[in-house]
C-alpha cells in the first residue's frame, strides 16, 4: 500500500530534549523545517502509521518544567496551564478539580491511555482538536514564544490567521470573571463511540448576564471533525442585550444554520452536522431560562 511506512528502511530521528522554552525556540531555529516539537506526540505517531515522513529531528518538550505548570491568578481572575500539560491532568491537579466544565471538557477526549499522553497544546496546535471549541468559548489567549520573544495572541484571531503550527505555544491564559454576575460555560461532544474518536461535531458556549438579567456576553463555537473550529458570532451578536422571554428559538435556530458552514465526510453529512449543533446550542440556552418560567418546547427535527 502506497501509504505504509517501510519501518525495515525509516531512519531515527535525532531527538533534542532542551529544559528551557528559549533553548528549544533556538533549536527550532537552527534546524528549520527538519525538526517538529513534540511531547505527547499521539498526534504524530498516528500521522507516521500513515504514511507521513519522520522530520530528520525531535525536539522534545517533556523536560520544561514551566510548560507543565497550572496555575491560579485570583488577582487577576486569570488560569494558566502549561501547554505540555496532559489531557489527564484534570484527575490529579487541585487547581483544574476546582473548574468541572473544565475537567469534563478533558475527560471527553480520546481514551484514557491516550488522555496519559497526549496534551493540552497538542490537542489545540493540530489546528481541529476537540478542545478548540471550547477554548474559543471561553475567549481564551495563547501565548507563543518565537525568536527569544513572547507573543500573546487571542485564539479566535489564530483560528482566523489559519493557526500557524511552527511557533512554539508555551502556555494557555483563560480570564475568569472577577464580579457577581452570574455566567453559564458548557461543552458537549457528539463522537462515532465514546472513546478515542474524532468528534462528529464538538459545541461549547459561555453566556453571562448582567444584573438586569440582560445577556452581556456571548460566546458560541462550533468545531468537529474535518470542519474548522468557528465562533458563531452572527448568533451571539443576537443573544447580546436581551432577556429569556425575548428570546425566539426558532429563530436562533436558523441563524446557527445558516452561519454553520459544515462539512460532509463519511460519517455524517454537514446537514446532519447543522442540525445537531443548532439543537445542542437552543438546548443548552434554553434549559438556563427555566427559571425564568419562560421556556418553549423544542421541535425541531435531526
Amino acid at each position: 500500500m502506497s501509504n505504509q511506512v517501510d519501518t525495515l528502511n525509516v531512519k531515527s530521528p535525532v531527538i533534542w530534549t532542551p529544559e528551557t522554552i528559549d533553548k528549544a525556540v533556538e533549536l527550532k531555529e537552527q534546524l528549520g523545517l527538519n525538526a517538529e516539537f513534540i511531547s505527547g506526540g499521539t498526534l504524530l505517531q498516528l500521522q507516521w502509521a500513515s504514511g507521513r515522513k519522520l522530520p530528520e529531528h525531535l525536539i522534545s518538550l517533556e523536560g520544561i518544567l514551566e510548560m507543565k505548570s497550572i496555575k491560579y491568578d485570583q488577582k487577576n481572575a486569570e488560569l494558566s496551564i502549561g501547554a505540555i500539560t496532559p489531557l489527564g491532568a484534570y484527575q490529579t491537579n487541585k487547581i483544574l478539580k476546582e473548574f468541572p466544565v473544565f475537567c469534563e471538557a478533558l475527560k471527553s477526549i480520546a481514551a484514557p491511555g491516550i488522555r496519559n499522553r497526549g496534551t493540552i497544546g497538542g490537542n489545540l496546535m493540530s489546528g481541529i482538536g476537540d478542545l478548540i471549541p471550547f477554548f474559543l468559548s471561553l475567549n481564551a489567549n495563547l501565548v507563543f514564544c518565537n525568536a527569544g520573544n513572547f507573543e500573546q495572541i487571542n485564539i479566535w484571531d489564530w483560528v482566523k490567521q489559519s493557526a500557524a503550527k511552527e511557533r512554539l505555544l508555551s502556555k494557555i491564559l483563560i480570564p475568569l470573571d472577577k464580579d457577581t454576575m452570574e455566567t453559564y460555560t458548557f461543552y458537549r461532544k457528539i463522537g462515532r463511540r465514546e472513546t478515542f474518536t474524532a468528534a462528529i461535531l464538538t459545541v461549547s458556549g459561555k453566556i453571562k448576564w448582567n444584573q438586569s438579567n440582560n445577556i452581556a456576553e456571548a460566546k458560541l463555537a462550533i468545531g468537529g471533525g474535518d470542519n474548522k473550529p468557528v465562533r458563531l458570532e452572527k448568533t451571539e451578536q443576537y443573544l447580546l442585550g436581551k432577556k429569556g422571554a425575548e428570546l425566539d428559538w426558532k429563530n436562533i435556530y436558523s441563524i446557527i444554520t445558516d452561519e454553520f458552514i459544515a462539512l460532509d465526510d463519511a460519517f455524517v453529512t454537514g446537514s446532519y452536522r447543522k442540525k445537531v449543533a443548532a439543537n445542542l446550542i437552543v438546548a443548552e440556552l434554553q434549559g438556563q431560562f427555566i427559571q425564568s418560567g419562560y421556556r418553549e418546547e423544542q421541535v425541531y427535527e435531526i
